[in-house]
């Protein structure tokens, strides 16, 4: 299991997030901070094909744009998955292909993605 509580790094701030709920193949770490919650699952499955995922949640309330007096729900969501056969591959060729995409994901090309380029 991983370390009890889980750190990340939203905007240059590190958050420390608290085990919620653990199990044998999923935990949940949250922290509630000033009104911003965040939500941290990690898990796995092995049936026919592996994947492991690992997947980070904001969620915030901003003023609605179309009634400002109103606030409304902003969600958003990063995920991590790794899906792999269970034989002819390796863990070890699992780690170097996320890790491809990590490298991949500077932040220059996470902003064009998430501004609608492919």
């Amino acid at each position: 299991m991983f370390a009890d509580p889980q750190s990340v790094t939203y905007a240059t701030v590190a958050k420390s997030l608290v085990a919620v709920s653990r199990g044998d193949s999923q935990s949940e770490y949250r922290l509630s901070d000033s009104g911003v919650n965040y939500k941290f699952n990690l898990g796995h499955t092995f049936s026919k094909r592996s994947r492991a995922f690992a997947r980070l949640q904001r969620d915030s309330y901003s003023s609605d744009p179309l009634v400002p007096a109103q606030n409304i729900l902003a969600s958003m969501t990063a995920t991590l998955t790794v899906d792999f056969p269970n034989f002819g591959l390796t863990s070890s060729d699992a780690l170097a292909l996320a890790k491809a995409l990590r490298d991949w994901a500077t932040d220059a090309n996470i902003l064009k993605l998430v501004n609608g380029e492919t």
